[in-house]
């Protein structure tokens, strides 16, 4: 008997009871409809989450400041040894009570770091208004692109030299609705100073920046900008302090990021990629899905208890028949095949109807989520199936079906055929 034959046999044989089967299948049905949604909203977040965060790039950039502890300080009321030789007027002397920097101390940190071949402070900037060529002014936020980092854009490229500047895509619109005729005209950006007037500066649109949880305020401008406004907007008597900085190195491998991650670590400051950030969300989406999974896999292990019973049963029913064919010269291998393949086949069309039903609840959802709870999320849908997921689905559910089912089908091929002969 040829596989496709035994497949068809054991398919034939679980229809012979169609209620206790049925009853079985939709026990399996439960449980591949929970995990197919559970994975749907998992895999849906996922995605979203990937399109908002990735539309800010850069492999051999990291993101550094200094740790915040909280040992016992002055703050506290404990004593601080005094360390001889100690020099409070060194300009590169860390307080270990401040995680502001100044540009002399960052420059200590990284001087003996072999790997990073630019560093550039985090200039905290304030704007004003903007406008473009003349057109309407409007409120703008602006943030610092450092160097080293990407900004993928709706339109026109990223920052690429120095007076440039990457507009929000909100405002973008608002400017202009075909937002690429804004792509290489001038933006007028006003910024507030210290007594109270107003600066501008003129800067060339490069692009229109993708919506995203990184840039849903801010309109981007190259470090050299950031700089300058920084410099006119700051109020401070001594140097200027930054909370923090970022550096390039010159290679993406791994291995010499985490080298270069080590060291600043080692000086008291922690550094932070982008692919850093985008794991980390990852890891909490992966922790959100093995949490919901697991109500899934409940229903499935009852389940499964379900085919157990169901092919116990069939056996019993069949064990005339079961002695018959081993009679006429049908070996255990080919008994155990067919109990094991209608375990599987149970789920299969379990997970089956279960995989179809989610999908075309997951799609309506989607319709109706969007519609009215989700407007402002571009491109988000709440379930998103793949192909790969689904298909692991199946061979997991499947795979359970047949553990359930090796129990009954050793049983069934174990059976000495004369006693099957005599069994009522």
């Amino acid at each position: 008997m040829k596989t496709w034959d035994l497949i068809r046999t054991a398919n034939r044989n679980l229809f012979r009871n169609k209620l206790r089967t049925t009853l079985t299948v939709l026990a399996i049905f439960v449980g591949s409809f929970t995990l197919t949604m559970t994975n749907g909203v998992g895999d849906g977040m996922r995605d979203y989450v990937e399109s908002q965060i990735k539309n800010i790039e850069g492999d051999r950039v990291a993101m550094v400041r200094k740790k915040i502890e909280t040992p016992n300080g002055p703050s506290s009321g404990a004593a601080v040894e005094y360390k001889e030789g100690s020099d409070e007027s060194d300009e590169t002397a860390i307080d270990p009570n401040t995680v502001l920097l100044t540009q002399p101390q960052i420059e200590s940190v990284v001087r003996d770091i072999p790997g990073i071949i630019g560093v550039t402070p985090r200039y905290s900037i304030r704007g004003e208004h903007i406008s473009v060529e003349g057109s309407k002014k409007y409120k703008v936020e602006l943030g610092m692109l450092s160097d080293g980092l990407v900004a993928k854009t709706e339109t026109g490229k990223s920052i690429g030299g120095p007076n440039q500047i990457v507009l929000q895509i909100g405002l973008a619109r608002a400017l202009d609705e075909k937002i690429e005729n804004l792509v290489g005209k001038t933006a007028t950006v006003g910024y507030k100073i210290p007594d109270g007037s107003i600066k501008t500066v003129d800067l060339t649109v490069t692009g229109v920046m993708t919506k995203g949880f990184m840039t849903n305020n801010n309109s981007f401008v190259s470090s050299d900008v950031a700089k300058r406004m920084f410099e006119d907007q700051s109020v401070q008597a001594g140097p200027n302090r930054f909370l923090g900085f970022t550096i390039q190195m010159d290679s993406s491998d791994p291995t010499k990021i985490e080298a270069i991650k080590k060291r600043l670590d080692e000086k008291g400051f922690e550094a932070e990629t982008v692919a850093d950030t985008q794991q980390r969300t990852y890891d909490a989406i992966g922790i959100f899905k093995t949490g919901m999974n697991l109500f899934a896999m409940v229903a499935l292990l009852a389940a499964s208890f379900g085919i157990i019973n169901t092919l116990v049963i069939a056996v019993l029913e069949r064990t005339k028949e079961i002695g018959l064919q081993k009679a006429l010269g049908m070996g255990r291998g080919k008994i155990f095949a067919i109990f094991s393949l209608e375990s599987v086949l149970i789920g299969f069309w379990g997970a089956f109807l279960g995989a179809v039903g989610a999908i075309v609840t997951g799609l309506v959802a989607n319709q109706i989520f969007v519609k009215f709870y989700a407007r402002s999320f571009e491109g988000f849908s709440l379930f998103a199936f793949k192909p790969i997921s689904i298909t692991a689905i199946m061979l997991l559910v499947c795979g359970i079906a047949f553990v359930a089912g090796v129990m009954p089908a050793l049983r069934a091929s174990q059976l000495n055929p004369i006693e099957s002969l005599r069994y009522e």
